[in-house]
């Protein structure tokens, strides 16, 4: 049940990043509604769940982009990695928690992507540019991570699969 959960939020999740158009302000960041799943059930879910969330997660935000596939699968990995690490430091269903933990893992897959397609030669995105999105995707992930986990641990309750932090 904890797999089907996970693949309709990242329905959900990549049906909205889609549809939301990029925000224009601080350098066009998307709104991180893969990334909320993503690090939903790395701080959540058992490992095993994380990386293949971290791992469709990617796929479906790269086939909805001009990045290469298997991209943002890394910058997913590195920030759902950094969500767990911290994780085990801190309270992660208290709102401000989370809203932290979501800004800093947005900036890290924001510089993690950029860094990749930089060094692909893909973007020639200079330093201040990249500093300026990763400031614009925290800001976003900000406001945006803590309703989504909200949401996601009510659907939890609501059909009786919610699970102590694991």
């Amino acid at each position: 049940m904890t797999l089907l959960m996970l693949m309709f939020w990242l329905i959900v999740g990549g049906t909205l990043q889609a549809a939301v158009p990029a925000w224009r302000h601080m350098g066009h960041p998307e709104f991180p509604f893969l990334l909320g799943v993503t690090l939903y059930a790395a701080l959540h879910k058992k490992g095993r769940y994380f990386v293949a969330t971290a791992f469709l997660a990617g796929l479906v935000a790269d086939s909805l982009s001009l990045a290469p596939l298997g991209f943002s699968v890394f910058a997913f990995l590195a920030a759902g990695g950094l969500a767990k690490w911290l994780g085990g430091d801190f309270y992660a269903d208290k709102a401000r928690t989370i809203t932290w933990f979501g800004a800093i893992c947005a900036a890290t897959a924001t510089g993690a992507m950029a860094l990749l397609l930089r060094a692909d030669g893909l973007v020639n995105l200079a330093g201040r540019e990249i500093a300026l999105r990763m400031a614009g995707s925290a800001v976003l992930a900000a406001v945006l991570v803590p309703l989504l986990f909200r949401l996601m641990r009510g659907l939890e309750r609501l059909l009786g699969t919610w699970e102590d932090r694991v």
